[in-house]
């Protein structure tokens, strides 16, 4: 059995190189293999391959290549970020994910991390025992994943132009471990301009409006995340027009909005500021809101941007209704407002929103 080759992952032809030489300066022995599961079509990466007796050490190698380290957010790297596990939130994502790093001229990379077969932790005394079955499970789960990443692939590319794919030159990383963890510990690495993904994906429970992995990930990284929801129209990104940010007059709203025009200022869309008045103090809140205009209208002259005041005593109806009816194409939040965004969240509320199902969520830290 040790003598068994395993994948370790699949990555674009440059980083593999890198772990090749990362493996073979601590003597490990690997192989390199490509594969193209389309053809000529697209390049899907190239496996790493190493002996099954050298996995224990492998793994940790890999982690601290794709993450498992600190570094400086601050300089994010020209590409977009889209986390996959081949839902039809996944396709979703990776086509408005395709169009977006396409407009803005930056690469897109594809991600996907299975589940790790728990075969290094077996201990006996002092000896790690390698169970053979448990080798066989993660060959079967290789295979699984290759077949499923295949049958992605060809949904994918069946619904963007040939020309424009192959201009992309888009990069894959597939491996095993955890989906929430691998993806955060790679943006520490490799901080993208944005991380496009399926607002849910397929074990997310029915009431639930965000997967655990999109909440995990929008919660814990420095990075702006898009959630895109299952019913998005898939040329999303022609028709987007208008942004929504929901404010409260404070003083992180304005470096929250200084952050946010900046973010969308590619996409030549109209900013909404909208505030919802929950029975108290409604002059005054007109005021509040005449200022806020008035300071937006010096500071971005240039800016297409409007204020809007609402009357409700329930928040979160109150937005999604004038998203409903002012055709808003992104809700935007940031982690700062913790009221706003968990209450958006909380099951029994989603259950009676509708905007989960066709407006993306946008969100970005300040």
């Amino acid at each position: 059995m040790d003598d068994k080759l395993t994948t370790l992952a699949s990555l674009p032809y440059s980083k593999a190189e890198i772990l090749r030489s990362l493996l073979e300066s601590e003597g490990i022995d690997c192989v390199l293999e490509g594969d193209n599961f389309l053809q000529d079509a697209m390049d899907t990466g190239v496996k790493i391959r190493i002996f099954e007796k050298d996995a224990r050490q492998a793994f940790p190698i890999l982690e601290k290549m794709l993450g498992k380290v600190t570094t400086d957010q601050s300089k994010a790297e020209n590409y977009v970020l889209i986390p996959i596990d081949f839902s039809h939130y996944s396709l979703k994502a990776a086509l408005i994910g395709f169009d977006i790093a396409e407009k803005i001229g930056s690469k897109m990379v594809l991600y996907h991390s299975s589940p790790r077969p728990e075969f290094l932790t077996i201990p006996y005394s002092d000896v790690i025992v390698y169970d053979s079955a448990l080798f066989v499970n993660y060959e079967l789960t290789e295979k699984l994943t290759n077949q499923k990443f295949e049958a992605f692939l060809n949904q994918l590319t069946a619904l963007i132009d040939p020309e424009r794919w192959r201009k992309a030159h888009p990069e894959y990383i597939v491996k095993i471990g955890e989906a929430d963890d691998d993806i955060l510990s790679y943006i520490k690495v490799h901080p993208p301009k944005m991380v496009v993904m399926g607002i849910r994906g397929e074990d997310a429970k029915s009431d639930d409006l965000m997967g655990t992995t999109t909440a995990g990930v929008i919660f814990n990284s420095q990075v702006p995340v898009l959630a895109i929801p299952e019913n998005t129209s898939d040329n999303w990104l022609k028709n987007f027009k208008t942004v929504v940010y929901a404010t409260n007059f404070e003083a992180q709203d304005f470096i929250a909005l200084d952050k946010l025009l900046k973010l969308v200022s590619p996409f030549e869309c109209k900013l909404i500021c909208l505030h919802v008045n929950q029975g108290q103090n409604g002059e005054l809140d007109e005021a509040m809101l005449e200022g806020m205009r008035e300071a937006l209208s010096e500071k971005y002259p240039y800016a297409a941007f409007d204020c809007r005041l609402v009357h409700s005593k329930n928040l979160t109806e109150a937005i999604d209704q004038f998203i409903q009816e002012n055709q808003i194409d992104v809700l935007a939040l940031t982690t700062h407002r913790r009221n706003i965004f968990t209450r958006f969240f909380n099951p029994g509320i989603s259950r009676k929103m509708v905007l989960h199902s066709q407006t993306p969520i946008f969100v970005f830290h300040t």
